[in-house]
């Protein structure tokens, strides 16, 4: 493939062939992704790793010989990885471990269809927005990811991908829920009884302020403050949304950009 196929480069690495052919009929569905190869035994993966321009690799995390972790560890003594990884496994009891290894994303086995679907679509909003500013292939920092619970289970983020967490309900007799807007608009609900102190903290609150009961914005995101209108005004693209911070937070908010 020549250096300006724009398809996702994408590999699997499974023990299982089940599984692995599984996972290729569920890509095969994506025409934005470019499957490279497919590797079950350790060698075979490692050689995979290292020597394909990979964007993206699948690697399954109970293999023979080292597991998924000892593998990228061992290609990442050798070389700069610049792909993102996405573990998948039949146990969630590596959530942790993944984390630490800098995992792009985590999914179970069997893959659900809809789970796919979110990590190959937030994977290309990353690839699109590290190729803006020219620094794609980009590896994701350990620091960068977060843990959501969300009324199904945990989403893993990146800080950087969400906008602002808000607080509605969708009709006056619905309980209010807390959900986050990513930069892509898109909305991702939290568990029912997740409240703002949750909230910040886990998302670190020297990136995130609350401007209101109802809103907690990523500062990254913000343009300007209006202390007389405690108007809130978001960067381009987002400047169309419309933020009040209330009277209460505004003492906060002012203590917070006096120490920035």
């Amino acid at each position: 493939m020549t250096a300006t196929c724009k398809g996702i480069k994408t590999a699997i690495i499974d023990d299982d062939e089940e599984f692995l052919f599984s996972l290729k009929e569920h890509l095969s569905f994506y025409p934005e992704i470019e499957l490279l190869g497919c590797a079950t035994k350790y060698k075979q993966a490692k050689f995979l790793m290292q020597n394909e321009q990979l964007e993206l690799l699948f690697l399954d995390v109970e293999m023979p010989v080292k597991n998924g972790f000892e593998l990228l560890e061992d290609v990442r003594k050798e070389r700069t990885v610049n792909f993102n990884v996405i573990f998948y496994t039949a146990y969630d009891k590596y959530v942790i471990q993944a984390l630490r290894q800098s995992a792009f994303d985590y999914i179970l086995k069997p893959v659900k269809p809809e789970e796919l679907k979110n990590a190959v679509e937030r994977h290309k909003q990353h690839r699109k927005s590290s190729m803006k500013h020219g620094l794609f292939p980009l590896r994701q920092s350990f620091s960068d990811i977060i843990s959501m619970p969300t009324p199904t289970g945990i989403r893993f983020m990146d800080k950087d991908t969400i906008l602002l967490f808000q607080c509605s309900s969708e009709n006056l007799f619905e309980k209010k829920t807390w959900s986050a807007m990513l930069t892509d608009r898109n909305q991702i609900k939290l568990r029912t009884g997740t409240c703002a102190k949750d909230i910040l903290d886990f998302v670190d609150s020297k990136k995130f302020i609350r401007v209101s009961q109802s809103v907690i914005v990523n500062v990254n995101y913000l343009a300007a403050i209006e202390f007389k209108t405690r108007e809130i005004l978001l960067a381009p693209p987002f400047n169309d949304i419309n933020i009040i911070a209330s009277r209460s937070n505004m003492a906060e908010i002012r203590e917070k950009f006096d120490m920035l």
